[in-house]
């Protein structure tokens, strides 16, 4: 068995029937090992969780945000 150094790369692929169906060649050799991580869009999460609740209104927050003074004022 040939040994092939530790590389990184980033792919996107689509799953059919729990097979790995990379969109774009790999160049890599067949039968190579390799390893997966599968990352799931943030928008597909909030379809299985359902929306979070706010905790505080975001109109409040921005208003109470742009009322303050982030900056000593210097006198001239």
């Amino acid at each position: 068995m040939q040994t092939i150094p530790v590389m990184s790369m980033r792919k996107k692929a689509t799953i059919d029937d729990e097979v790995f169906k990379p969109l774009k060649d790999l160049s890599l050799p067949d039968k190579s090992e390799v390893r997966l991580t599968a990352k799931r869009s943030f928008s597909d999460l909030l379809d299985e969780l359902g929306e979070p609740e706010a905790k505080e209104d975001i109109d409040s927050v921005l208003g109470s945000m742009r009322e303050r003074s982030y900056y000593e004022e210097s006198s001239p």
